[in-house]
C-alpha cells in the first residue's frame, strides 16, 4: 500500500515523501532510499516496484527537487541541511500510527543513497542521527564524505547542466546515462533536472561537492560499525571505480565500517535509472 506525504522538516522546508507498506508483514527492515542531485521521487522508482512486496519504503525528494519546497536563501542547501531533513522525516514517520502499526521500522532502517544522496547518507551515519535504528548503507555511485575539488571548466559545466532541457538531455545522453533508458523515461529525467528550483540546482556544483565532511567518520570514538555495500557502474565516468575505492571505501573502512564493492559492467552513473539485471540481488543481499 503506498501513501503520499507532504512533510514539514525546517521552516521554508516540506518533503514530498512516498511510504509503502508490504501487503504482507514484512520482517526485513525499511529502505529509505536518498536520490542524486537532480531526481525526484521518481529516481528509484523501478527498484522500488520490484522491493515494495517485501520491504517497507520511503522515497523522499530532497529540498528543492520534485514536489519539495525549500528556503529562498541559496545556502540553506547543504549536504547537512538535507541530512537534517531526513532526520526529521524519520523522526515524523515513526510517529505515524499507521505505520507503527504495520511495523514500518520494527526491524531498522537501511539508507539506498546514489551520487550526491550517498554523501547525504554518510553524514546521516557517521553523526549518528539514526542511531539504534540503522542496519547499514547501501551506496551507489557515491560521492565522498571529503571536498572534492572540481575543475573551474568541469565545475562551470556542472552549473550550466541543468539550465535548460537541451542542456540537460545532453548531460544525461552522453554523461550521466551508460545506456539508453528510452525516450519516456529520458523525458521524466530531464523534466526532475530542469524542475528543481534554482537553488537545488545551484547548490550541489557550487558548494555542495567542496563540502568536506570526512572528520565525521573518523572523529566518533565508538567509529562507524556498520555494514556497506558500495555499487559502481563500470560506465561510471563520474565516481569511477578507482576515486569510489581510495575516496569512500578507504575512508569507511578506516572508520570501522565493514565495506564491499561490486562493479557492474556496462552501467553509467544513473544505475538506479538503468536498474541493471544484478542490481535488485545486491540490494537485496545486502540489506536481508
Amino acid at each position: 500500500m503506498q501513501s503520499t506525504h507532504i512533510i514539514e522538516t525546517a521552516p521554508g522546508t516540506k518533503l514530498e515523501v512516498l511510504t509503502s507498506i508490504p501487503t504482507t508483514r514484512s520482517t526485513n527492515p525499511a529502505i529509505l532510499f536518498i536520490h542524486f542531485w537532480g531526481g525526484s521521487t521518481r529516481t528509484f522508482g523501478a527498484l522500488a516496484a520490484r522491493l515494495s512486496a517485501d520491504f517497507p519504503l520511503i522515497r523522499p525528494a530532497l529540498r528543492g527537487w520534485g514536489g519539495s519546497t525549500g528556503p529562498d536563501d541559496p545556502d540553506a542547501y547543504k549536504v547537512t541541511d538535507n541530512a537534517d531533513d531526513l532526520a526529521a522525516l524519520v523522526t515524523h514517520l515513526q510517529g505515524n500510527k499507521a505505520l507503527s502499526a504495520a511495523g514500518f521500522f520494527q526491524h531498522g532502517l537501511i539508507l539506498l543513497a546514489h551520487s550526491m544522496g550517498a554523501k547525504i547518507a554518510q553524514v546521516l551515519a557517521a553523526r549518528g542521527d539514526l542511531d539504534g535504528l540503522l542496519k547499514g548503507l547501501v551506496l551507489i555511485g557515491p560521492a565522498p564524505l571529503g571536498r572534492l575539488e572540481l575543475p573551474a571548466e568541469m565545475r562551470e559545466q556542472q552549473i550550466t547542466a541543468y539550465s535548460s532541457r537541451e542542456s540537460a538531455e545532453m548531460a544525461l545522453k552522453y554523461v550521466l546515462l551508460g545506456s539508453d533508458v528510452g525516450a519516456d523515461e529520458l523525458r521524466r529525467l530531464v523534466d526532475d533536472c530542469v524542475g528543481g528550483s534554482e537553488q537545488a540546482r545551484m547548490a550541489w556544483p557550487k558548494y555542495g561537492t567542496r563540502e568536506d565532511y570526512e572528520n565525521l567518520a573518523t572523529s566518533g570514538a565508538e567509529g562507524l560499525k556498520i555494514p556497506v555495500t558500495v555499487v559502481v557502474g563500470g560506465l561510471d565516468g563520474i565516481e569511477t571505480a578507482e576515486r569510489v575505492e581510495e575516496r569512500v571505501v578507504r575512508v569507511l573502512k578506516g572508520a570501522g565500517a565493514s565495506v564491499t564493492m561490486t562493479v557492474l559492467e556496462g552501467v553509467g552513473h544513473l544505475m538506479p535509472v538503468e536498474a541493471p539485471e544484478g542490481l535488485e540481488d545486491i540490494i537485496r543481499k545486502s540489506v536481508q
